[in-house]
């Protein structure tokens, strides 16, 4: 074997590394984009979630402020008729005596 044809297998090994090191890199290429676009799907996907959560909490807000106007409303109500009973207990006591 001549100097000239180990020169050949040298350089035709070196193109056959560079092919695979090609192949590698355009699978690494494709599993990044599949990654990049996973990722980005779960990230929308956890935005969608978070804002559910955040209209899930404004609405439960919403409602917590409700019920807390009611129960003053209903406190105010039970003090009127606590008042009129008291009103009422008054006058037949008056009328018994």
């Amino acid at each position: 074997m001549t100097a000239l044809d180990k020169l050949k297998e040298k350089v035709e090994s070196w193109k056959k590394r560079i092919a695979d090191l090609e192949a590698e890199n355009e699978a690494l290429r494709n599993a990044n984009i599949e990654l990049t676009s996973e990722l980005q799907h779960c990230k929308e996907k956890d935005r969608q979630e978070l804002e559910a959560l955040r209209n899930e909490s404004a609405s439960f807000q919403t409602q917590l402020k409700e019920r807390d106007e009611l129960i003053v409303a209903l406190r105010a109500d039970l003090e009127t008729k606590d008042a009129e009973i008291e009103a009422i207990i008054a006058k037949v006591e008056a009328l018994l005596d």
